[in-house]
């Protein structure tokens, strides 16, 4: 058998289809496995750097809380003021700037931390008036006890942004004074030291990026991106240079192994716990892999992929070419197949001729053992009667002589008793003759009747029983019947008894062997609306391997007697075609065999008439 063309091209292109699918598979396995190592780092880094920046972070309202706190126990004089400020002002190491702002906006005090990291007062005349600036707008609607935490900008001074950048965050909150009245505390916290601890972070391959709301870089690998809205050089952040990043976090927060201008990204927002416009910007912590790592990762992936879908490719033609060898093979097969089909039909339709042959044989058998029981039952009987004739002869021949010398009256009538004795006898013979050639004629009807009918199961297999009484007699066995009168059944009274025949014939021939009392126990009964027909031996038993294949035709322990296996084969397929039935049986090796006939009730073979779906009777 040859593949036709369009059946190659098909299966070509499903290789090809499974190389394109192969090569996905394994390119996206392979890429993944190989990224993996990244994101997990890439992690960790925003877990170390997030972790730097809540701290910090939160420590800006402790600490000015405390800085406050302690300018109100020491309750200074005017003039005592800066002196306290300062002594605070070194207690904390990343102050940049300490304030004190009148409710009029003006600087009363301000202490800046010096480049060689001292204090620094400025002096009276160099104080400013901050009304304008937002973080002190927003300080003065603050309620008493509040905390304004300014966003991180660049330090700025005069108007001008100072040089070096210094980032700065402040944190505001209303203070009261006996020397100064109510005022504002402002202290400006430097970053540097924190933002320059989180850019460390950053290793050869995986680069860390802080941004401060949307428009802002704070940390970033390219020094040109950081602070550009605060130099006013063009706002450049998280929104502008990575939009597709940004929805990811505003989504979920949250965003790992996002890829981007082909470079892995893992972000996590941090928010901030302030709402108001210029107040603390929500942070994003960003890490990328260097411009090359994920070329290089994609190109690995690719080369595996490219050799299983190669190999896959191989492997498709292969089997092309195995498949169309295994049809050339299978069609060589088919050939001899079908060959031996039409022998093994032809065996098959021989061997079905023979079974019915062979089944013709069965029911001509077990009728042929029916008249050789009716025979030697008769025979009692007949010879019986015989007899009894013979006498009445010899009894008329004295009668005839004592007639010729002279008969008595006691002699007549000694005939006459004698006769009416002899006659009785004759009677009772010849009427036990004329229910056995009954009973025969019955059963043999039957078989020969093909139409259903409802008959008297205790009759028939009484019929039976004297049918079969010589064999019985014959092997030293005892039938014993409970057969309740009451018991009809609708269905081929000729096919049950010959079922019913089958079993007890098969426990004559198979379940004693020179066994003492051996003993058959036939019994009838109702179960629902069918009828059980049981058989019962006290025999050897069936040898447990056996048991399951008893009903498989051919099956049988006495070949070399030429036995055929096909009685309960018969039988079975008899009871389940003539009366929808089934034959169980149950045995134990020396206790003895049950075989349980289910014959189905009247009311399902009624439907069956009403609908005219008669079973076929298998002795048509």
């Amino acid at each position: 058998m040859f593949i036709p063309a369009r059946w190659r091209y098909l299966w070509l292109f499903f290789v090809v289809l499974v190389c394109a699918l192969v090569f996905r598979l394994a390119f996206v396995d392979r890429f993944n496995e190989l990224k993996q190592p990244y994101e997990i780092r890439q992690g960790a880094l925003i877990d170390q750097a997030a972790l730097l920046i809540n701290t910090r972070l939160s420590l800006v309202e402790t600490q000015i809380r405390l800085f406050r706190h302690e300018l109100e126990l020491l309750n200074p004089t005017q003039a005592e003021l800066e002196p306290a400020m300062i002594s605070m002002f070194k207690l904390y190491s990343d102050t940049l700037q300490v304030r004190w702002i009148d409710e009029q906006g003006f600087e009363q005090v301000r202490l800046n931390k010096t480049a060689d990291n001292n204090v620094g007062v400025v002096l009276t005349d160099e104080l400013q008036n901050k009304r304008n600036r937002y973080y002190v707008e927003a300080g003065l609607a603050l309620a008493d006890d509040e905390v304004f935490i300014s966003q991180i900008d660049l330090n700025v001074e005069q108007g001008k942004v100072e040089w070096p950048f210094q980032p700065t965050l402040r944190g505001v909150i209303k203070a009261s004074l006996a020397s100064m009245g109510d005022g504002l505390l402002v202290i400006n916290f430097d970053l540097r030291s924190l933002l320059n601890e989180v850019a460390a972070l950053s290793e050869t391959n995986i680069q860390l990026l802080v941004a401060a709301g949307e428009d802002r870089w704070i940390v970033h690998p390219d020094e040109n991106q950081l602070w550009r809205s605060d130099l006013k050089l063009g706002a450049t952040g998280i929104e502008t240079d990575l939009p597709k990043l940004a929805r990811l976090i505003e989504d979920d927060g949250l965003a790992q192994g996002a890829e981007d201008n082909n470079q892995l990204y893992t972000a996590q927002l941090i928010a901030s716990p302030y709402q108001s416009e210029s107040s603390l910007q929500d942070i994003v912590v960003i890490t990328q892999t260097a411009p090359l790592v994920l070329s290089s990762l994609k190109n690995q992936a690719l080369l595996r992929a490219a050799l299983l879908a190669i190999a896959t490719g191989i492997a498709g033609v292969i089997l092309l070419t195995l498949y169309s060898r295994h049809l050339r093979e299978v069609n060589e097969l088919s050939v001899k197949l079908e060959h031996e089909r039409d022998n093994l039909k032809t065996t098959l339709e021989r061997q079905s001729s023979l079974i019915n042959e062979l089944a013709e044989t069965k029911k001509l058998s077990s009728l042929s053992i029916m008249v050789a029981g009716l025979a030697h039952e008769l025979n009692t009987p007949v010879g019986a009667t015989q007899l009894a004739l013979s006498s009445q002869a010899s009894l008329l021949d004295n009668l005839i002589e004592n007639k010729n010398t002279g008969l008595t009256k006691s002699a007549f009538d000694n005939y006459l008793e004698q006769s009416g004795k002899t006659l009785q006898q004759a009677q009772r013979n010849n009427q036990r003759a004329i229910e056995l050639i009954q009973s025969f004629k019955r059963l043999t009807f039957e078989r020969a009747n093909n139409e259903l009918n409802t008959f008297n199961v205790a009759q028939h297999l009484d019929d039976l029983c004297k049918s079969m009484h010589g064999m019985l007699h014959k092997h030293n066995i005892r039938l014993e019947n409970k057969l309740p009168n009451h018991i009809t059944l609708t269905g081929y009274a000729g096919a049950f008894s010959q079922i019913v025949q089958i079993i007890i014939s098969n426990a004559i021939d198979h379940a004693f062997e020179n066994m003492a009392g051996a003993c058959l126990e036939l019994s009838c009964e109702y179960r629902g609306r069918d009828v059980v027909v049981t058989i019962r031996d006290n025999g050897k038993g069936i040898k447990a391997d056996e048991l399951p294949h008893i009903f498989e035709p051919f099956v049988t322990s006495k070949r070399q007697q030429e036995h055929t296996g096909l009685g309960l084969h018969m039988a079975r397929v008899w009871i389940e075609q003539a009366f929808s039935g089934d034959i169980k049986v149950e045995s134990s090796p020396g206790v003895g065999t049950t075989f349980e006939l289910t014959f189905r009730s009247a009311r399902k073979l009624a439907e069956q008439i009403a609908k005219n779906k008669i079973p076929e009777n298998p002795f048509t």
